[in-house]
């Protein structure tokens, strides 16, 4: 890059850095020195040209890709600073550098060939970009939703439509990263990425991720990125490089040797700058919440849209037990996995509420084995016509052992009740022939319950009456009375002759 006020070239940077471990202390314009500052590993070079002027270089633009080693291997000795800088800066063709973005929901990502002299961010065209964003962080609560989900169960409409906006947004970023790998990230010389938090990096780096770690290509952003946009990704490029003029008095500053007394005073001034960034921080935590709140509605209110329009004419015929309809719409491409706001994000199959319908989806991917996700789908094993046959054939045979064993059971039934009603019937025909009324009625009482004939019956109700209308009778009961008196007298007469009793 060349500075805007005059056309003398300072120095252009390519080069990924290590995070950055703290401001340089102190540097020189001699090699010794330079080399100094690369020794102890500082995130920039302080330069001075011919005339006197001191530049910020950031460390890692003289670190060729090359000189990093792979993986499992030494890296090999790099040249002096000074040479790797001339050394990139006369390097032709210009390098092509890509910037990946992901935080918070939003991607950017853009491929662009470094400038041979100082432009702007509006005169930096990309090869190539494409920018993406999804519902997916819990705008009150704060954080990713799968980071929420691995700490507690969430059901709610919000978690569900943020659970398939990371889906999306994950098979998104994939799939454009995997098309670029051949054509534009194959030209690149380096790959920024800044992609905090372990969702972030799992989505480029984790198993399915089509980043590597090992390339030596690949570099995180070593300042502070803001909202992942177009516009960021040239901000980055710019940044990187460009190289920083400083001021006589700045430069003296970054020169001036720590000394031992100046320890307390650094200190104080760190806590002051972290005091200050930190009130700093929460005043914008604070208005970024503010206005998040509005757009998490607007952003549920447009992800409830966008999944309702999605197809359900599965999952209406699955609810409506329809197994014909859900065949026919299998059959001609329908989706089984899914997922559906107005089911509560539910696939079809978890809909069904018939045997018939179940059935109808695992002959389905008894079919179709290939053709979906069917462990996705929540389709357990395919169901051929056979296998339906034979289970339909065992559900008979159950039913007829069922049937057999409570034909069984009722002919024992009916055993145990004639013979309650045999006892009950010879019961009542003794109580009947005597003349106990107690006796009498709890027999006819049994045998009622039993089921006895009922002419024995008829004939122990006449018998019962009759008994209850001697025992209530005057006439009768005068005749029970001097018929004792009688049998009475009897027995005294025959003690006293002596004669029988």
């Amino acid at each position: 890059a060349h500075r805007e006020e005059g056309a003398r070239p300072v120095a252009v940077v390519a080069a990924r850095l290590p995070q950055l471990r703290r401001v340089l202390a102190h540097a020189s314009s001699s090699a010794s020195a330079a080399a100094a500052s690369d020794r102890r590993g500082d995130a920039r070079l302080l330069l001075r040209d011919g005339d006197g002027r001191h530049m910020l270089v950031w460390h890692a633009a003289i670190e060729a890709p090359s000189t990093r080693g792979e993986a499992g291997s030494e890296a090999p000795p790099p040249p002096p600073p000074l040479e790797r800088l001339r050394l990139f800066c006369t390097r032709r063709p210009a390098p092509v550098w890509a910037v990946v973005l992901c935080r918070g929901g939003h991607f950017a990502a853009a491929v662009y060939t470094l400038p041979s002299s100082a432009a702007s961010e509006e005169s930096l065209k990309p090869l190539a970009h494409r920018c993406f964003h999804r519902y997916v962080t819990r705008r009150k609560a704060g954080g990713r939703q799968s980071v929420a989900d691995a700490s507690k169960s969430i059901k709610s409409a919000g978690s569900s439509i943020r659970r398939h906006n990371e889906a999306m947004l994950a098979k998104e970023v994939r799939d454009l990263i995997s098309s670029w790998l051949p054509t534009h990230l194959a030209q690149a010389a380096l790959i920024w990425v800044h992609a905090p938090g372990p969702a972030n990096t799992a989505l480029l780096f984790g198993g399915q991720g089509p980043l590597r770690k090992a390339d030596p290509r690949v570099r995180g952003v070593p300042f502070t990125t803001q909202r992942p946009t177009l516009g960021e990704t040239s901000r980055v490029v710019l940044q990187l490089s460009r190289t920083e003029l400083l001021e006589p008095q700045e430069a003296a500053e970054l020169q001036r040797a720590p000394q031992a007394e100046d320890a307390p005073r650094r200190a104080a001034l760190e806590r002051e700058a972290e005091a200050a960034a930190s009130a700093a921080a929460r005043q914008l935590g604070e208005e970024r919440r503010v206005a998040a709140e509005a757009e998490a509605e607007a952003e549920l209110a447009r992800a409830e849209a966008e999944a309702a329009d999605l197809p359900s004419e599965l999952h209406e015929a699955a609810e409506a037990g329809d197994a014909g309809r859900v065949q026919v719409l299998l059959e001609g491409g329908a989706d089984p996995a899914l997922r559906h706001v107005r089911y509560g994000f539910r696939v079809p199959y978890d809909v069904a509420k018939t045997r018939e319908v179940r059935n109808a989806f695992r002959k389905a991917r008894a079919e179709l084995p290939e053709r979906w996700d069917w462990a996705a789908a929540h389709v357990p094993q395919g169901l051929t016509e056979q296998e339906e046959a034979d289970r339909e054939e065992r559900e008979r045979a159950k039913a007829r052992e069922k049937k057999k064993k409570a034909e069984k059971a009722r002919k024992e039934r009916r055993k145990q009740e004639e013979a309650e009603r045999a006892a009950a019937a010879a019961l009542l025909v003794e109580a009947t022939a005597g003349a106990d009324l107690a006796a009498l009625s709890a027999s006819i009482e049994k045998a009622q319950g039993v089921g006895c004939d009922g002419a024995e019956l008829e004939r122990a109700r006449e018998r019962l009456a009759a008994l209850q209308f001697e025992a209530t009778d005057p006439a009768a009961i005068a005749r029970r009375e001097r018929e004792k008196r009688a049998a009475a007298a009897e027995a005294r007469l025959n003690r006293l002759t002596g004669g029988a009793p």
